[in-house]
């Protein structure tokens, strides 16, 4: 399994615009609906600094590769960036997961 983190360093006021496109246009759902993404999530800092974590866990580096090139991915690009353009964007990086455990959500 892959594990895909995007940072995203940006202000408070951005952070919550962000967070508010992301679930207006159901982005972490429509990963998984067109991919094989297993799951996704956006997070922010509880410290109230504005950093976004966007994460997801893949199958295998061909399933993320398969997001990456997939036409809808592009969808809402223009107004994330217009949302980003004064924030710093992190590589996004991929991370092998050894092994997990999880609990049935309450």
């Amino acid at each position: 399994m892959i594990r895909s983190v995007l940072t995203l360093h940006t202000s408070p006021a951005q952070a919550e615009s962000v967070l508010e496109l992301y679930r207006n246009e159901a982005i972490l759902q429509e990963s998984l609906d067109l991919t094989r993404a297993v799951s996704s999530e956006i997070a922010t800092a509880i410290d109230g600094s504005g950093e976004i974590i966007v994460t997801a866990v893949w199958p295998d580096e061909a399933a993320y590769q398969e997001w990456l090139d997939h036409p809808n991915r592009g969808r809402t690009a223009p107004e994330l960036s217009a949302l980003l353009a004064d924030a710093r964007i992190g590589v996004g990086r991929l991370y092998e997961v050894d092994h997990r455990v999880s609990r049935t959500e309450i």
